[in-house]
């Protein structure tokens, strides 16, 4: 079900409890920060490298892209938990992702663990 509030912005009720959330595009980013990052990182739409440059800046502001370069996934998973409510220990009452899962799909993809 979409919701569509006073100021005309979209948000989708995810749970049975009527939680709401306005998240979007292939990391689940919240509307709330597209304006803050738009600007930041001079960006002119939400196409998919875009929304790869808002995630790495989401992880940069999380100090955790140094731990992702040097290989601690886990490490940088736990700093960045809060901002993806699919991570391990995000503790937002919805499905969260195993660390086994994740550490197990960045090898897949080339990752290698310090």
């Amino acid at each position: 079900m979409i919701t569509l509030f006073a100021n005309g912005r979209r948000s989708k009720v995810i749970n049975s409890k009527g939680l709401t959330s306005n998240a979007s595009g292939r990391y689940q980013q919240m509307l709330k920060d597209w304006p803050y990052c738009r600007t930041l990182l001079t960006l002119s739409d939400f196409s998919p490298i875009s929304q790869d440059l808002l995630a790495l800046q989401h992880i940069r502001e999380c100090r955790a892209l140094p731990d992702v370069h040097a290989g601690r996934v886990g490490t940088a998973i736990e700093k960045c938990r809060n901002i993806w409510v699919s991570l391990p220990g995000a503790g937002y009452g919805l499905c969260e992702y195993r660390l086994d899962d994740l550490i197990q799909q960045y090898r897949l993809a080339g990752g290698a663990l310090s």
